[in-house]
């Protein structure tokens, strides 16, 4: 029994690894995009996408395609026209995040401390850039439970767009690692969207 069990989860192991490594990965072909939460334009961007950025399509709809983000596990969509089979070659006009998240990382971090010696209050641990426009703030667990934790949280959002200068994706996070809601860039003002864990 327990050598038909084995067999039976070498199976679906093999199969899993080979439906990942066949699926179909694209790449945008123009120098900004964007990643939609919905198959409209007027759907709240996640973030903008550089030119040469990968992913994999999950699945095709109209002029649309609903894509996951491998490096960030975000999923979203993206119009098709703007997407390529073939990664696109040559030096890219590329804006530095790295930079950018350097610099917010500097600001959170001091934001927190200063909320602490003002009130004794623990709000941020860390925060970890997950790639182009978006980041991780990780949070002490007490920290959720405040009653001004989501106008600190739209604040450190806005900080985080203004020193990327375009739409964002900011992940809050316990000191478990367990996602509590995102912030994201709206049509007139940013999201707050509660997991759904």
């Amino acid at each position: 029994m327990i050598k038909l069990n084995l067999i039976f989860l070498l199976f679906i192991s093999l199969f899993f690894f080979t439906d990942l490594k066949g699926a179909e990965k694209v790449y945008s072909k123009v120098e900004l995009s964007s990643l939609y939460m919905s198959p409209s334009i007027d759907a709240p961007i996640i973030y903008p996408i550089e030119q040469g950025k990968e992913f994999i399509v999950k699945e095709k709809k109209d002029s649309w395609f609903h894509v996951i983000d491998e490096q960030t596990g975000l999923v979203g969509w993206v119009k098709s026209d703007l997407l390529s089979k073939q990664k696109p070659s040559g030096d890219f006009k590329r804006k530095n995040y790295n930079e950018s998240f350097k610099n917010f990382k500097g600001r959170v971090l001091e934001m927190s401390q200063s909320i602490k010696d003002a009130i004794s209050v623990e709000t941020f641990i860390d925060v970890k850039h997950l790639g182009g426009a978006a980041a991780v703030v990780i949070a002490h667990n007490d920290w959720f439970k405040g009653r001004r934790h989501s106008n600190q949280a739209f604040q450190v959002y806005d900080m985080w767009m203004n020193q990327n200068q375009s739409p964002s994706f900011l992940s809050f996070r316990d000191e478990s690692g367990d996602e509590k809601f995102i912030i994201l860039s709206g049509p007139h003002r940013p999201r707050y969207l509660k997991s759904s864990k």
